[in-house]
């Protein structure tokens, strides 16, 4: 009896010490980035004698952890959590997921983005509070007394870099080719819009069964840069009739002598506020660590029962300046104007803010 138990402990130490190597044969880092945003908003909003105007402090970090390691048949295989730093609505874990990579490509499974979303390519800024990104509605408040912003978060109202059906960061499958003469193609499914959690799959969704198909082409010629972008997404509706989600998106980047121009185009069909389309256009120039930028951004969501069509105007001039690895400062002037029909009256919601900010990279 002694015996056996002499030796099962020295197996479970044997097996204990072999779990130990295999563990450290995974390299694990930890990244993430930090942005802290003060400014100055002037805002107007129709249907209400409240003042918005004033200064505040914006922030947004993350932690990310990442551990991989390559196998000797050439794979390699990671996982990456991303920890929020701030959160409003109990998304405490941004993104996490598996991916494996090798001379096939990449897989990715969990927790993460669209191909289509992560293959986009938009007008140039050089600003980390871009009117491309839905940063607006930090500096310009809706209380539903004038535009409810519906429709907004990786929705058409508010950028062109879309979601089907605004769901973001799902539980999906993604792969990614190799990247062959400048092109890249990428695929996505997402079983259900459940995000981050591990909800059960039911015949009757209002969103199941997605697919997202995106390609890209990135090359240079003779100092000019090229950056081309397409997706087209599309998902089942079980609930709503004739309302199946679908997606589709162009973008474009042309760049020579530190100049980028270029936009993109983003068109959703669904139900109310999913269904519209955005489109924006810029140019940048940088110059050793200096950057600079003009953007327009515009964005348009169809209405439902209980709101009326919305669309939006931004404007933004932004200067940005990298003082070393991984420390940028940045200042930006913004215009932004919601329209909102609510059926009954038109509200017209306007603000112009400047900002000055640090974002930290590590």
């Amino acid at each position: 009896m002694k015996k056996v138990l002499l030796g099962t402990t020295a197996l479970a130490v044997a097996s204990f010490v072999g779990a130990q190597q295999a563990k450290a044969q995974f390299e694990v880092t930890v990244g993430g980035y930090t942005e802290q945003k003060f400014g100055y908003s002037s805002v107007d909003i129709d249907g209400t004698t409240a003042d918005f105007d004033g200064f505040d402090l914006k922030s947004d970090s993350e932690i990310h952890f990442k551990a991989k390691q390559t196998l000797e048949n050439g794979l390699t295989f990671g996982v990456q959590i991303e920890l929020e730093g701030e959160t409003n609505t109990g998304d405490q874990i941004d993104e996490s997921y598996v991916f494996i990579q090798g001379s096939f490509g990449q897989l990715l499974l969990g927790s993460e983005n669209s191909a289509g979303y992560k293959m986009t390519y938009a007008a140039p800024d050089v600003s980390f509070a871009n009117v491309n990104s839905g940063d607006q509605t930090n500096w310009l408040p809706s209380f539903g007394l004038g535009s409810t912003q519906a429709g907004y978060f990786r929705r058409v109202l508010g950028t062109t870099y879309l979601e089907l059906d605004g769901v973001n960061d799902s539980q999906r499958v993604t792969y990614f080719t190799p990247r062959w003469s400048g092109f890249q193609l990428g695929v996505s499914y997402t079983p259900d819009g459940a995000q981050d959690n591990n909800s059960q799959l039911t015949e009757t969704r209002a969103f199941k069964n997605a697919f997202d198909i995106a390609a890209n082409y990135v090359n240079s010629f003779d100092g000019f840069d090229v950056a081309l972008s397409g997706r087209y997404g599309f998902a089942e509706d079980e609930v709503n009739a004739n309302s199946d989600p679908e997606v589709w998106s162009v973008g474009l980047n042309l760049g020579y002598g530190g100049f980028t121009i270029g936009g993109s185009y983003a068109d959703a069909n669904d139900q109310g506020a999913n269904t519209g389309e955005a489109y924006d256009a810029g140019v940048s120039y940088t110059t050793g660590p200096w950057g600079a930028s003009f953007t327009y951004f515009h964005g348009e969501a169809e209405g439902s029962v209980l709101a009326g069509d919305e669309e939006q105007d931004a404007f933004q001039f932004a200067v940005s300046y990298a003082m070393g690895p991984g420390v940028t400062l940045e200042g930006n002037i913004t215009h932004v104007k919601f329209e909102d029909d609510d059926g009954g009256a038109n509200f017209d919601d306007k603000a112009t803010y400047g900002i000055l900010g640090v974002k930290l990279s590590f």
